[in-house]
């Protein structure tokens, strides 16, 4: 009731100090356009546009937040809809447009979001369900050009210019297939493998998609291996199912449209995440596996099917409900550093690969955290809290669902697995976030951990609250996140030579004459 009453007065206020700015034709917008952070701060300490926190419960003066520079244009903002941030108040700023609001905490250093009752938040790591819509500030770092390789303290996705990104959100379109083939194997909630069908959905209802194929930059295959596996019990069985549906469907494109012709395959795409990855694409098609991009969580140069410049390595899984874990742990913001007790935390059947060695050298060591079988949703969060590392070991495959979970608490991820390639390997500098020990050094991984230097692990920890979003998955997705970031590699790999141009109708081709 109190902030009800507050709101009410400051709104009060600031219509008389909008009016008044109205007159002489000002506007938040364009001071900040014109004028600038500084003369932003001007006509904000001049006219009380905006009232802060204090001023609300006080009426006394109040210093207003830095302002910097505006960060660069590829500020984003997520959205929560039915959720508000408890306290961390700057100010609240009276306006009906979110447009407004979000240029006024672009212009902010110490914005982290705002919710769309205007109150401008300095932190938004405490959330509760409300009837109002909480904004997430995020902010993509850019370097000028991805093929230079920065160093480990580089911070960032490092995106090949930002008018390149641009010019994919305004030109990429992608002509996607429809057909019936495997559509009496349903797909299965599965948050492991979850990523096949959220990518499907994503993109059937995205702006890139085109129902014009003359328009399409790449066409696509929706493929759901995990649906044609898990439609039966037996492991190989299930494989050979996956690998004769998808050579059917491969069989249809080609036999029905003229566009996979042209290339031979080599503008298509199909996604796998599934550990079968690219060799269901060999089995199914040899002009699938050799010429279209694989979408696969098994990205490893050791898999005889991988190709590393074609194919993508993908952010692993969505979670447990799309961005939940992921708005939980916001990347370990919010979570005091010095309550990471444990040295390193794994969770899991020791399984195969590199990890019963794991569980063999360090499971009596009490600075590890190493819990075999299940452990609970809670439990498990705070081991994620309260670890400075977590152990991403190879199992069956080299990729692992602990990488996502890792970053998404902020935990740093030590990846125990030789060859295996990183998700959005193009974009992410993961120097910078994870450590990578040798397989064939796992003894030595507790000695290696402890030599990291307390600042290194602690520029580590930051570095991942500025990345993890553009690992995550989010439905509707947000710009510079992992469906965005999986498209732009889709948009770096265009270019391909065609043996003819399915655009010219027959009657334009003419032929030299005997």
């Amino acid at each position: 009731m109190k902030r009800l009453r507050r709101a009410s007065f400051v709104c009060c206020c600031l219509l008389l100090a909008a009016a008044s700015l109205t007159g002489v034709g000002i506007s938040l917008v364009a001071v900040i356009k014109q004028e600038g952070p500084v003369g932003l701060e001007a006509k904000l300490s001049g006219r009380h546009l905006l009232t802060t926190a204090n001023e609300t419960r006080q009426r006394k003066p109040h210093p207003y937040p830095a302002l910097s520079t505006p960060p660069p244009v590829h500020t984003s903002y997520i959205k929560l809809e039915g959720v508000d941030s408890i306290g961390h108040d700057l100010f609240v700023a009276y306006s009906a447009s979110v447009a407004q609001l979000k240029a006024i905490c672009t212009a902010l250093t110490d914005c982290e979001g705002f919710n769309s009752e205007g109150w401008i938040k300095s932190r938004v790591s405490s959330k509760k369900r409300s009837v109002i819509d909480l904004y997430l500030k995020q902010t993509a770092v850019l370097t000028p050009t991805p093929g230079e390789h920065t160093s480990d303290s580089a911070v960032g996705v490092y995106w090949d210019h930002l008018e390149d990104y641009t010019a994919m959100e305004q030109n990429f379109k992608i002509y996607m297939y429809e057909t019936d083939i495997g559509s009496d194997m349903p797909s299965l909630e599965d948050y492991k493998y979850g990523v096949e069908q959220l990518f499907i959905s994503l993109l059937a209802k995205s702006k890139f998609r085109t129902l014009v194929p003359e328009e399409a930059t790449l066409f696509f295959l929706p493929t759901r291996c995990t649906a044609y596996r898990k439609s039966v019990t037996d492991l190989t069985t299930g494989i050979q199912v996956a690998a004769k549906t998808v050579g059917r469907m491969v069989e249809h494109v080609r036999a029905q449209y003229p566009y996979w012709n042209a290339t031979l395959g080599a503008d298509h795409f199909y996604i796998c995440a599934h550990d079968m990855g690219t060799e269901v694409a060999k089995a199914a098609s040899v002009g699938l596996w050799k010429n279209a991009i694989g979408l696969v969580n098994t990205a490893d140069y050791s898999e005889p099917y991988f190709v590393a410049h074609k194919d993508v390595s993908l952010p692993p899984h969505p979670g447990r409900g799309v961005v939940e874990w992921a708005l939980i742990g916001q990347g370990g913001a919010g979570f005091d550093p010095t309550h990471r007790t444990e040295l390193a935390f794994m969770a899991g059947h020791p399984g195969r690969g590199i990890r019963p060695k794991i569980y063999e050298a360090f499971g009596d060591d009490p600075d590890f955290k190493l819990v075999r079988g299940y452990i609970s949703d809670g439990d498990y969060m705070t081991a994620l809290k309260t670890s400075k590392f977590c152990l991403c070991p190879r199992g069956n495959k080299a990729w692992s669902p602990r990488l996502m979970d890792a970053l998404w608490f902020g935990c740093v991820p030590v990846i125990v697995a030789d060859h295996y390639v990183p998700p959005l390997q193009d974009l992410v500098a993961w120097g910078s976030i994870a450590v990578s020990v040798p397989e064939r050094q796992v003894s030595s991984l507790k000695r290696i951990l402890l030599s990291i230097p307390e600042q290194r692990t602690r520029e580590m920890q930051l570095n991942i609250q500025k990345i993890y979003h553009h690992l995550t998955w989010n439905d509707p997705p947000q710009p510079f996140d992992a469906f965005h970031s999986v498209l732009y590699q889709l948009w770096q790999r265009r270019h391909v030579s065609r043996t003819h141009d399915w655009r010219l109708p027959s009657d334009s081709i003419s032929y030299p004459l005997g």
